[in-house]
């Protein structure tokens, strides 16, 4: 028996992401009481920073699948005044203290497989937040860290990114000798069978980098963190479908193509002018 041999005869391989970053991942960077933190520090940039984990003095909040957002109720709501009310936030963040504060954003992928445009916008999106919280908690800009953590065939395919980005593999490696070796083996699996398990690669149209709602472009363009500058709707930017959009304003939740580049297609037009026309409907 192994674990690679029970994920052939026992229950099928977990390929949810949330196992990986609320599971796998603190017990790698956790392991023995955070005694070894401070290799993931070093990993995401920051340096080496030691925490105390110890309940009665501890310095560090450590938080898997959070959402600030439903967490800022009672008497955070006059911490946190004017929070953000996007749901936006990374699959880990890490607060740190003191007596150096820092905040560690991770947002990870395993099997999932965004395209770059789409992955940017997630990381903008998030990153509006991140400083938020910073300047709340008093964390210098030069101790925030917001990665992206990705396996290496992943971080291969979509390049660079707006964040630095760090791979599960680089991670295995750094707590190889101090982390429970289950754990460990777990992600060696799932690193193994990377290509056997990864999402296929989206069926979209050749020009299309990204799909989001038109109340996503709207409301990114306004505030000047879009990156996919144009989009696609039959017909173009006067024709039939997107007029009934507007006025119908399912144009709200309706998914449109995305690109980054100049599309030379009757279809596509830019989101500036998309944005225009919304703005020019309203009363």
């Amino acid at each position: 028996m192994s674990i690679a041999h029970l994920a052939d005869t026992g229950l099928p391989f977990n390929r949810k992401e949330r196992y990986f970053t609320g599971t796998v991942l603190p017990m790698l960077v956790c392991a023995d009481n955070f005694a070894h933190f401070g290799r993931l520090t070093e990993l995401v940039g920051l340096g080496r920073i030691d925490v105390d984990a110890r309940p009665a003095s501890a310095n560090v909040q450590f938080f898997t699948e959070y959402s600030f957002v439903e967490s800022v109720v009672g008497e955070a709501k006059a911490r946190f005044p004017g929070a953000p009310v996007k749901k936006d936030t990374p699959d880990v963040l890490i607060y740190i203290a003191g007596p150096r504060r820092a905040l560690i954003a991770i947002e990870a992928k395993l099997y999932d497989r965004p395209t770059t445009a789409a992955l940017n916008e997630q990381l903008a999106a998030q990153a509006e937040l991140v400083r938020y919280i910073a300047g709340r908690l008093d964390v210098n800009a030069a101790s925030i860290a917001h990665v992206a953590l990705l396996p290496a065939a992943l971080a291969s395919e979509v390049g660079e990114l707006l964040v630095t980005t760090v791979t599960w593999e680089r991670l295995l490696e750094t707590y190889a000798d101090v982390a429970p070796p289950y754990f460990l083996e777990v992600l060696r699996v799932a690193l193994a069978r990377y290509e056997q398990l990864v999402a296929p690669r989206t069926a979209w149209g050749a020009n299309t980098e990204a799909k989001l709602t038109g109340a996503e472009l709207h409301e990114r363009h306004h505030a000047g963190t879009l990156t996919t500058l144009w989009m696609g709707r039959q017909g173009g930017l006067d024709g039939a479908e997107l007029t009934k959009d507007i006025a119908s304003g399912t144009w709200r939740s309706q998914l449109y193509e995305c690109s980054s580049k100049a599309v030379s297609n009757r279809n596509w037009f830019t989101v500036a002018a998309f944005a225009a026309r919304i703005d020019s409907a309203r009363p």
